[in-house]
């Protein structure tokens, strides 16, 4: 008998199903805490996840539940391209350098999650946000051919599994308040602020803001 966690490859060999393979993981330092980078594959990686600095709660645990084989990429070897670049845009976001991740690298990072098609749509458009900018969680329904649903976008947005790489801290409640964030709220503030968004009391002065129209980058 097969094992389950095996797939059947195109010729008669049986090959590890993805959930399977090695990951490697990378330690991001931030003023919150380490940021976990998780990718597969050496020769052409992605990122699978990445995991924010949550209080209470271990990343590693976490993710060595997520990833059956997970091991800490050695410091002394160069990251692979692929995710040097993605380290740097991550540092740089930290930084508040005014950085936006390529749509065509989070397409890339996308392509290979089981993620339902609303949710990949929601990550998708709210990826297109720009530095400096915000737009709220009913605009993002709007634009998503949802206008009543976001409760939804909003529940996409808590389980966006690339934050930072999908800046989904650039999405607030229609009235500015920052509402929820994987990392917490004062890490979403301070990304935030390092955009120059302007925020008073936990509030983003909305009269103040720059707020995204996403027709500008939309097309159905």
């Amino acid at each position: 008998m097969n094992s389950p966690n095996m797939i059947k490859s195109p010729g008669t060999t049986f090959l590890p199903s993805p959930q399977y393979l090695p990951a490697f993981y990378y330690n991001i330092p931030s003023p919150f805490g380490d940021i976990l980078l998780i990718w597969q594959d050496i020769d052409s990686p992605r990122v699978n996840r990445i995991y924010l600095p949550k209080e209470g709660v271990s990343q590693i645990s976490q993710a060595k539940s997520d990833f059956y084989l997970l091991e800490q990429w050695r410091k002394k070897v160069p990251l692979p391209q692929h995710i040097e670049l993605i380290l740097q845009l991550i540092l740089n976001m930290l930084s508040g350098c005014p950085v936006q991740p390529p749509t065509n690298i989070i397409k890339d990072s996308l392509s290979h999650l089981k993620i339902p098609e609303f949710r990949q749509k929601v990550l998708l458009m709210e990826a297109t946000i720009p530095f400096g900018f915000i737009s709220s969680y009913k605009e993002l329904a709007k634009v998503c051919g949802r206008q009543l649903s976001f409760r939804a976008v909003a529940g996409s947005l808590s389980h966006n599994p690339l934050p930072l790489l999908i800046p989904c801290h650039r999405i607030v409640a229609s009235n500015g308040n920052l509402a929820g964030y994987q990392g917490g709220i004062a890490m979403k503030r301070f990304l935030l602020e390092n955009e120059g968004v302007p925020i008073r009391s936990n509030k983003v002065i909305i009269e103040k803001a720059k707020f995204w129209d996403f027709s500008i980058n939309y097309q159905r």
